[in-house]
This record gives C-alpha cells, structure tokens and sequence, in this order.
C-alpha cells in the first residue's frame, strides 16, 4: 500500500499492510527545521520552507502522513482576530475583533486573504512532490475554538450561560467559512482533513453542551465539506465520545485522558487516532519506550497511530524513528483481539478503582 492508501484504508476502518503513523499533529522538531534550513516565522508565510518543513518527518523518519500550518491561528487571523507574532513558533490571538455576533461577517475570496494562499501553494508543492508516497492531514480549526479565537472564550462561555443564540450565530457563521476552507484543501491534495477543536474539551465543555454547541457544526462541516475527517480534541473527551459517534467523521484524535481501550469501546464506527504521551514519552523516553507505547496503542486497536498533541521540538530524532519502526513492525490486531483485549484492560480498570 502507499502511505496515502494506508492513511484512507486506516481512518475507514479498513484492512492494513500496518498501521498507519499518518501525523495529523505536528512533529516537526528542531533538528528537523535546522536539517531543511527553516525557521520561524519565515516558515508560516513562505509556501517551500512550508512544505520542506513539512516533509522533514517523512524524509529523516519516514513517518508516512504530514500536516501543515502550524499554528492554530490562521483562520481566526484571516476572519480579523490580531495575532501576538512575538511568539513567532506559534502565534496566539492578541485582539478579539467580534464584539457582537450579528454585526460580524464573513469575508469572501478566502483564497486569496491571509496566509490561506501559502498553506495552498505548500499542499500543491507537497503532492507534486511525494504523490501518493505522503499522505496529507492539512490542520483545519473547528468553528467552536475558532468562534473562542474570535470573541474570546471567557465571553462565549458567558454567552452560553445568559445568550446561547449568540453563540449560535457566531457558530454557525464561521462554519460557513471553515466548510469553505476545507474545500479549498482537497481540492489542492489534502486526503484527510485534521480538524482540531481544543476549546471543545470536556474540561470545559459537559457533554449536554458539546451537544447544542458544537455538534451541529461538527456534522454539518462533515456533510458539507465532503472529505475524510479526524477530529481532534484535548483533554478529558469520555463525555463527548457518544456525540463524536455519530457526528459523521471518520476518525477521532485524543490524548492521554482517554485510554485506547476505552474510546475503542464508545465511538463505534469512527476510528481511533492516537494517543502517544507528548510531555514526557516523545521528549524524555528512550527509543525503546517509544516503540513499546507505540505496539500497546496498536495492541489496544488504534486505527492511526500518532502523538496525543504536537510533538515538543526537542524531541530526539530517534524517538520519531522508533514510532515509525513500530508502526511497521507490530502485527495488526484483529477485530476479535482488539475487543478481547479491551475487556481485559477495563477489568483492569474496574479493579484498581475498588
């Protein structure tokens, strides 16, 4: 299979050759961009340092899936937020421009507005390039956490409390953008969108509310866009698992919070991505500890295997390298096994908690 069949096949749940390491997440190190000669900020606005950086992880250890950009900025940027360039890796929302959600709207010709025209020009690079031999997960922000980005989220969660239909409004309107956007990345090569929503989480979020606030987006975007999606959430995500369900995506990314085991068992048809350790695994483990991490996710029913959140950038090549090794060489585990497996971890579970 080419890592771009292995990619689609995994996040449909699909048969494999082996598991994918498509990273939709960032994995882009230090070493990397000194490796390809990219720095910060020149690599958000220059659609070659772009796409080089990009490739690094493909080309130094042969991860077999990318993403790009890499910050989560460009769209609430685009849509008039200010953004904060003094932290140039990743650069956070300095001005909130929404005040009132009926007076806010969308802009049109998104192509040609922000740093859109970059991370397109890089996707077109990149599949020029690489072909089906990479597979691409460009990073696309959920209308939520970009509706956060816009107003600020200490406001949206106040209008959730004594206004929801602002709220509403607001949402609704960045979806029309964000389909919008996710349309323009296929059609410049992105096989599989990586949609993260943080400000979704459950550590702020119950999952009634993730219900009225988020999914409807979440579907519609699905629906309207039209491609394979992984959907990504931070932290504690167990309430909002019966919603992603049935949300319409593909494949859903989550981290340490969430055992394998335990998402495998609530999110039904919708594939599990993830959920290596990014503060202490990738940076600190040895090669060895990332290759066992790695063959337990796998062994726990992943269907992509990939970091929890974006790497740190002083994780060791090696560590990458071992991620990958593992991918390779850990057998797929059936269907049977998987579930098999995860009644056992989930006694486990139960046991320890007596």
């Amino acid at each position: 299979m080419t890592a771009t069949e292995r990619a689609l096949a995994a996040v449909r749940g699909q048969a494999v050759d082996h598991v994918s390491s498509a990273n939709g997440l960032v994995m882009t190190t230090v070493e990397m961009m000194k490796a390809v000669g990219a720095t910060y900020p020149e690599a958000h606005h220059n659609p070659q340092m772009m796409a080089d950086m990009a490739a690094a992880p493909y080309e130094m250890c042969g991860v077999d899936g990318t993403t790009l950009p890499f910050d989560i900025s460009l769209e609430a940027e685009v849509l008039g937020a200010e953004l904060d360039w003094r932290k140039i890796d990743r650069p956070p929302i300095k001005v909130h421009s929404v005040k009132d959600p009926d007076d806010f709207t969308i802009p049109e010709n998104i192509e040609e507005l922000g740093r859109i025209p970059v991370v397109l020009k890089a996707l077109d690079i990149l599949k020029d390039k690489y072909g089906e031999d990479l597979a691409l997960l460009p990073t696309t922000v959920c209308p939520f956490t970009i509706a956060g980005h816009m107003a600020s989220v200490d406001e949206m969660f106040m209008w959730i409390l004594s206004d929801p239909d602002k709220v509403h409004t607001l949402v609704d309107k960045i979806t029309d953008f964000v389909v919008d956007y996710q349309k323009l990345l296929t059609a410049h090569g992105a096989d599989i969108l990586f949609a993260i929503d943080p400000t979704s989480s459950g550590d702020l979020l119950s999952g009634d509310m993730y219900a009225e606030f988020v999914l409807p987006s979440i579907k519609r975007m699905r629906k309207e866009t039209g491609a394979p999606t992984i959907l990504h959430i931070c932290g504690n995500t167990k309430p909002m698992l019966e919603h992603i369900a049935v949300s319409g995506v593909e494949g859903f990314s989550f981290d340490k919070a969430v055992p394998v085991w335990y998402a495998k068992q609530k999110l039904g048809n919708v594939s599990a991505y993830g959920n290596l350790d990014v503060i202490e695994l990738f940076p600190n483990g040895t090669p060895q500890d990332v290759y066992n991490a790695t063959a337990e996710v796998i062994r726990q029913g992943v269907n992509i295997a990939g970091s929890a959140c974006d790497v740190p950038e002083t994780t060791p090549i090696e560590n990458i390298q071992a991620f990958v090794k593992a991918c390779v060489e850990t057998p797929v585990p059936s269907k049977e096994e998987v579930v098999e497996y995860g009644k056992q971890l989930a006694a486990q579970a139960a046991a320890e908690q007596k």
